[in-house]
């Protein structure tokens, strides 16, 4: 840095000019102090005037930032000849409803294909089954030996594991009729096997399906048609997946076949009842198929908190291998209807004869209708094997069932019976 000279004539011409004698006098002792400095200190001197500077400016952004106030942000007035702004609302998924059961799905791709209506068994070994509370629909009615068998009818959901899978009979294949839908069983008596063949009814038959006899699963993320449990001994260890199930059907032709509506009326349905107007918590019906043969009574209790009936079989609660959940119902449906027995030979040709029971499915009859906890009395009519039963009141009015499951107990006035308590 250069050594800074002043000029003494310059300093007589600032003194002239200015008439601070007190100010000229406190320059001049800061110049003499500067002049005798050396040039390390004035060195010094420069450097430390920069530092302050630089920490003074650096201070004052700091608190400038700190300590500056919000900045609003002006509105601007529409004018009368601006766009009005389209409010975005959110699309929600169309609800398509269920024709089975009423109950609301989102995907209509899975109304398009033919419900599955899969014979299960009910004999105590087969307890407890898979499958039955995803069903929209289930027949439960009397076979050989006072035994029960279910019906059970899928459209919306798609159980991995459903069964154990048994024999066809002549009265599930009207009803599996009157739905548009494949008939799945494993074997029947000849009688059945006879009108699903002559009638070219479609059907799956575990018997028939290759690699039915195949171990099942463990995964339940793997898709097969039918197989056999290592867990139960046969004939109460045939299983099938629904999915697979389907894609068999599929690829036989059968969705083209069958359309869901084609052949029956749906139900009327209805919103979600008052609170006010649900019957007695508890209320329950007792239901007798075989007088004596206390295995397969039923009861429904009425659980109110849930609007739905609870299964018992056998004075025992009864519930869903897949889920460990009681099996439950929105609507339990009790009716009579005529039949008999003859004597046909059994599953095979090698076995004796045997006692079949046969009943009247086309017709009509007195019938019991509960949901909400509650019972209306009414009738049922069908009119072919290919139409589906259809319910009124004693008005002469269609029933309207619950949005929900509906369990079909069909009796033999012959032998069956049923009690209610409200």
């Amino acid at each position: 840095m250069q050594e800074i000279n002043f000029d003494s004539q310059s300093l007589i011409e600032n003194d002239i000019e200015n008439p601070n004698p007190k100010k000229h006098k406190h320059f001049k002792r800061i110049r003499n102090w500067y002049t005798n400095l050396s040039q390390n200190q004035r060195y010094v001197f420069w450097i430390s005037v920069i530092v302050i500077l630089i920490i003074i400016l650096g201070t004052t952004s700091i608190l400038v930032i700190l300590f500056r106030p919000n900045q609003q942000i002006p509105k601007v007035q529409a004018s009368s000849t601006s766009k009005p702004v389209k409010k975005v609302i959110a699309k929600v998924a169309p609800k398509y409803v269920d024709p089975l059961d009423g109950t609301y799905v989102t995907s209509k791709s899975i109304l398009n294909r033919p419900p599955l209506a899969v014979m299960v068994e009910n004999s105590t070994s087969a307890r407890p089954q898979s499958g039955l509370n995803s069903a929209d629909l289930v027949y439960e009615a009397q076979v050989e030996g006072a035994i029960t068998r279910f019906m059970a009818v899928y459209l919306k959901n798609s159980p991995t594991s459903i069964g154990p899978i048994r024999s066809a009979r002549l009265y599930y294949i009207s009803w599996a009729q009157g739905l548009g839908a494949i008939y799945t069983h494993w074997g029947g008596n000849i009688y059945a096997l006879e009108k699903l063949q002559s009638q070219n009814i479609p059907n799956l038959n575990g018997i028939t399906t290759p690699s039915s006899n195949n171990t099942c699963p463990t995964s339940a993320s793997i898709t097969y048609t039918f197989c056999r449990s290592l867990q139960r001994y046969a004939p109460h260890n045939a299983y099938g997946n629904a999915l697979g199930l389907w894609n068999l059907a599929k690829s036989d032709g059968f969705f083209s076949q069958l359309t869901l509506g084609k052949n029956e009326t749906p139900y009327q349905f209805a919103s979600t009842p008052k609170t006010s107007s649900l019957g007695a918590n508890g209320s329950s019906i007792s239901i007798f198929f075989d007088q004596g043969v206390i295995p397969y009574d039923v009861q429904w209790v009425y659980d109110q908190s849930n609007n739905d009936y609870i299964r018992y079989n056998g004075g025992t609660l009864q519930y869903d291998a897949n889920t460990n959940q009681s099996l439950t119902a929105k609507n339990v449906v009790v009716l009579y209807m005529n039949g008999y027995t003859e004597s046909y030979p059994g599953e095979g040709t090698t076995e004796a004869a045997a006692p079949i029971w046969i009943m009247q499915t086309v017709g009509s009859g007195n019938a019991y209708i509960f949901n909400n906890g509650h019972e209306t009395k009414a009738t049922w009519t069908k009119t072919s094997n290919t139409s589906r039963m259809q319910f009124k009141d004693l008005n002469g009015n269609p029933i309207t069932f619950q949005r929900g499951e509906i369990w079909f107990e069909i009796l033999q006035p012959q032998t069956g019976s049923f009690t209610y308590t409200p």
